[in-house]
């Protein structure tokens, strides 16, 4: 027992089921036994049992943390009387109770409950304090236990860094009280502890988010700094870099309602360039970072479509990608009376909520999801039991509309700036920015300050980042509601599209309004989900005025601007044209040919005035070129009207290589086969589908087979293979020595590949229906209704 230091809990932040589950799994642990739950409330005596050679062990939890002498002795003579109707003879009761016991009362009780098995054994407080000492493991798991204060919450954060510090540490405080573990905690946390990452997808409002920050509790509690949402990229990287055990947590890692809604054009790169050295670390060592990522499972089927960056890290991740489907029904029960427990305290309102079947719709019902049950059980903390059941039908029928009453009475700008809000960055946005978006309907700052403060709390949460004050939506659901607002809003819509101050803000309302039978492949939400189609169409003008408006007010001019500031341009031409395609069943949306002709004279311009010296970056700068071509390029007819367009910008990129491509031959005159040997390993299929090849009279085909002949062994030889004829194809020549010398080295990647397991495919889950509950679990989650109306104290809050 020496160095061990034995805990001191009076286990009150535990509710009944919580102590129960806990009993079972310290006394599993001490005795090496497989308990098991057998049922709450009315049980006939019996809370756990296990099987051993001699007979059963029978276990009665007793949950009375302030309970005195008399309490302890009358539950005992009842839980005595219930023996005889067990049907079968345990060898071995326990009696277990959170109340402090006393040497006399331990042994007073220990004689109410003589004969009712040949061993009896009673223990309190201090003994499960002794015997939790022993397995810190248990206390690890039930963190209830040890974050029973807010002091806890407040110094996790003080250790860490939170993007949204004060509203994630009040939600964590709200609702750590509430969580109920469940099979998919444990294949989480089982995860993160095998490979260093967790991906939790998931329906909205699954309870992906709670997963996650029960992973980051226990991990802080391991000693791990916590970071959360960090929003600077090179941050990422100086915290992965340094000693200290750090655990990243990501929500909503690529977007809360639709891809690429967290406003950076180059997450999904940044994002899989991360993921790669976290997996990459727990290979090579202990994992002293790890990373806890969520996702809405619509969200990230569109990623991965999508992007090629997001497709890669998934893959990495299959082992490690923990769907979160819906709770089990005992589960979503144990949520609902968690809720219902600690918000009740009137006395009258819990009698009247213990009585019924009216928990049963709810649990069972399709529509359920932890997030609706918080929401409607906290805003009706005061009211009576049957507004509150009222409530929770209205809003299992139609969750969309949780928050429409509120938001319908909100005054115009508090409308605007939640509108506004929910169409920028998904997780937090600058003040300053948000002001610069609401166009004229505030007539000073003060004007939204006042907005601000009417919705913090509510609607949004305000912080700080960087020394500047940051606003955020107080919740996802709210998002989903706004978005669809907007969706069936035509006024509110012209108001988002003519405040727009960049071409940015206008791409997520142009995104959720593609046309579908414009697309190679179909998008997830087909069958209605695209909300913006209708309302685009109604704005189309103004939406397509206003996308031309942004573009050529670009601050990218002749002469001025790096590579990626031109491929960004071109890449936004590529979805004006794209975007004016998706509005083709729309009056006025066709491309104006001489705003279009202006334009490529624009692009050719800044190309032209590009200073390039290696050919990897012109390589990588028409590659750019490319993927904007190909994301704007739907199979279109063959009459299609823009189709010219995306033909004369691919003239665009043709003339970019033919211009640069022998000025950089020529400013190097010495070592250019080695420079396009290294361009062509990364980009040669990329320029076989453009049909683009070096001048033949500045290389030497031989000369550049011989260079990467030599030095191939650089590449990865799988990447050298994958590229091997798409570099033949641009340089119009057989690379003999290379194959020759790349052939031992596929030979030897082959027999590993085939010799080590096929890893499994990437599975995102699906909706599994609801079943009718085992009637033992049913029973249970009668009585734990019950017990609401045999207590007007529901413990600590």
């Amino acid at each position: 027992m020496s160095g061990i230091t034995t805990p001191d809990y009076d286990f009150a932040s535990l509710s009944p089921y919580d102590f129960e589950v806990f009993v079972r799994d310290l006394l599993s642990a001490q005795d090496r036994l497989v308990y098991s739950t057998y049922r709450v409330g009315a049980d006939g005596g019996v809370d756990l049992k296990a099987a051993t050679e001699k007979g059963w062990v029978v276990v009665q939890c007793k949950h009375t943390p302030s309970a005195g002498k008399g309490t302890v002795l009358r539950a005992a003579r009842k839980e005595a009387g219930k023996v005889a109707g067990m049907g079968f003879a345990p060898v071995r009761y326990v009696f277990v109770t959170s109340a402090e016991l006393t040497p006399g009362t331990e042994r007073e009780t220990q004689g109410v409950l003589a004969g009712v098995a040949a061993a009896v054994e009673v223990y309190g407080r201090g003994w499960l304090n002794a015997v939790l000492a022993l397995h810190p493991e248990v206390e690890r798991r039930h963190f209830k236990l040890w974050i029973s204060s807010t002091q806890a919450v407040r110094a996790m954060m003080q250790d860490g860094v939170f993007l949204r510090g004060e509203s994630r540490i009040q939600r964590i405080e709200r609702n750590y009280l509430r969580f109920v573990h469940h099979e998919t905690c444990a294949v989480a946390e089982l995860a993160l502890e095998k490979h260093g990452c967790v991906l939790l997808s998931g329906a909205p409002g699954a309870g992906k988010t709670t997963i996650a920050e029960y992973l980051l509790l226990l991990w802080w509690h391991r000693g791990f700094r916590v970071i959360v949402d960090p929003r600077t990229v090179d941050q990422w990287w100086a915290w992965l870099e340094d000693d200290t055990p750090t655990v990243f947590f990501f929500d909503d890692v690529w977007g809360q309602t639709h891809h690429q809604d967290h406003g950076s054009r180059h997450h999904d790169t940044d994002m899989s360039e991360f993921i790669e050295s976290i997996v990459e670390r727990r290979s090579n060592s202990a994992a002293s970072k790890v990373l806890i990522m969520t996702s809405r499972v619509q969200v990230l089927r569109e990623t991965v479509r999508l992007s090629d960056a997001s497709r890669r890290a998934v893959e990495r991740l299959v082992h490690c990608h923990v769907p979160v489907e819906r709770l089990p029904y005992d589960v979503c029960g144990r949520v609902l009376f968690n809720h219902v427990h600690l918000a009740m305290t009137d006395p009258r309102t819990r009698k009247d909520l213990s009585v019924g079947s009216w928990w049963q719709q709810v649990a069972g019902h399709p529509n359920y999801s932890p997030r609706l049950v918080e929401i409607v059980v906290r805003r009706n903390r005061a009211r009576s039991a049957r507004e509150l059941i009222e409530d929770l039908e209205e809003a299992l029928e139609n969750p969309h509309e949780i928050w429409g009453a509120t938001f319908r009475v909100l005054p115009p700008l508090d409308q605007q700036l939640l509108l506004t809000l929910s169409l920028m960055d998904s997780q937090v946005v600058e003040w300053l920015k948000v002001v610069r978006r609401l166009g004229d309907i505030p007539s000073s700052d003060t004007h939204v300050d006042a907005a601000v403060e009417r919705l913090n709390g509510s609607w949004i949460t305000k912080a700080f980042h960087a020394g500047r004050p940051v606003l955020a939506l107080a919740d996802p659901s709210q998002r989903d509601f706004l978005i669809r607002y907007l969706s069936m809003s035509p006024g509110a819509m012209t108001a988002i599209i003519k405040n727009a101050v960049t071409f940015d803000d206008l791409i997520p309302v142009c995104r959720r309004g593609e046309a579908t039978e414009l697309e190679i492949n179909l998008r997830l939400f087909s069958t209605g989900e695209d909300l913006f189609r209708s309302v685009l169409d109604t704005c189309a003008v103004e939406l397509l005025a206003q996308l031309r408006k942004l573009w050529d007010l670009d601050p990218c001019r002749p002469g001025h601007g790096s590579d990626r500031e031109l491929a960004s341009l071109v890449e936004d031409l590529t979805l004006i044209v794209r975007f004016h395609a998706d509005r083709h069943a729309a009056v006025g949306a066709a491309l104006p040919a001489d705003w279009f002709a202006d334009a490529l004279r624009r692009v050719t311009l800044l190309v032209d005035g590009q200073t390039m010296t290696s050919i990897e970056p012109l390589a990588e700068l028409v590659t750019e070129f490319a993927a904007a071509i190909e994301s704007a390029s739907p199979i279109w007819q063959v009459d299609h009207s823009l189709l010219r367009p995306i033909s004369q910008i691919h003239d665009v990129i043709s003339f970019t290589w033919a211009r640069h491509e022998p000025r950089i031959a020529q400013h190097q005159s010495t070592g250019y086969e080695a420079d396009l040997a290294e361009a062509l390993v990364q980009y040669a299929n990329s320029l076989a589908g453009l049909g683009l090849r070096p001048t033949m009279d500045t290389y030497s085909p031989a000369d550049v087979d011989a260079y990467l002949a030599r030095h191939f062994e650089d590449y990865d030889p799988g990447d050298v293979a994958e590229q091997i004829d798409s570099i033949e194809d641009v340089v119009g020549w057989t690379f003999t020595d290379t194959r020759e010398r790349l052939a031992p080295l596929l030979d030897a990647e082959e027999e590993r590949t085939t010799s080590s397991p096929a890893r499994a495919p990437t599975v995102l889950p699906r909706h599994t229906p609801v079943s009718a509950p085992p009637a033992d679990t049913a029973a249970s989650l009668a009585a734990l209704f019950r017990s609401l109306g045999e207590s007007s104290t529901p413990g600590k809050n």
